[in-house]
C-alpha cells in the first residue's frame, strides 16, 4: 500500500469516526426504521451519480454485499441485538452514503489505476479505492459500536 492509499485510509477512519460514531451509537439506543435494500439502492444511485462505470458500480456493490454478509451475527452486543443485523448492516451503508460523495472529492484523477489490488480485483482505479476505504471504515465504525470484542 502507498503512503497516499494509507493516508487516505487514515483519513476516512477519522472522517466516519467523527461522522458516524456518535449518530450510530445514539442510533442504535433507538433503532429508527432502516432499510438495507433502500440503503443499497441509494448507494447504487451515488455511484451512477459521481461517474462511476457500471461495471465499477457491479464490482463494488457486490463487494459491499460480501463485506456485510461477513459480519458475525453472533457477535453483535445489546445494542446490535437490540437493531439486529439486518439494521446494523444497513448503518453501514448509510454511513457509506453519508461520506463517500466528500471523500471522493478528494481523489484526484478518479478513473486512474491505483496500482492497488482489492476484493479480488487488480489494480483498482483510484475512486474504487477510494469508495473500498469508506466501506471498510464504516464497518470497523459499526463493529465498535454494534460487536461485542
Amino acid at each position: 500500500m502507498t503512503k497516499y492509499e494509507v493516508s487516505g485510509r487514515a483519513f476516512a477512519i477519522a472522517l466516519v469516526l467523527g461522522a458516524c460514531g456518535g449518530p450510530a451509537a445514539e442510533a442504535a439506543q433507538s433503532c429508527p426504521e432502516v432499510s438495507y435494500p433502500v440503503e443499497r439502492a441509494r448507494l447504487s444511485k451515488l455511484l451512477a451519480a459521481n461517474a462511476f462505470s457500471r461495471e465499477e458500480s457491479t464490482f463494488l456493490l457486490k463487494g459491499v454485499d460480501q463485506r456485510l454478509r461477513e459480519l458475525p451475527q453472533g457477535r453483535l452486543n445489546a445494542q446490535g441485538a437490540e437493531c439486529g443485523i439486518q439494521a446494523v448492516r444497513a448503518f453501514i451503508l448509510g454511513c457509506v452514503n453519508e461520506t463517500l460523495p466528500d471523500a471522493l472529492k478528494s481523489v484526484r484523477m478518479p478513473s486512474a489505476k491505483s496500482g492497488q489490488a482489492d476484493w479480488g480485483k487488480a489494480n483498482v482505479s483510484r475512486r474504487e479505492a477510494g469508495a473500498i476505504g469508506m466501506v471498510y471504515a464504516c464497518r470497523a465504525a459499526a463493529m465498535e459500536t454494534f460487536l461485542s470484542p
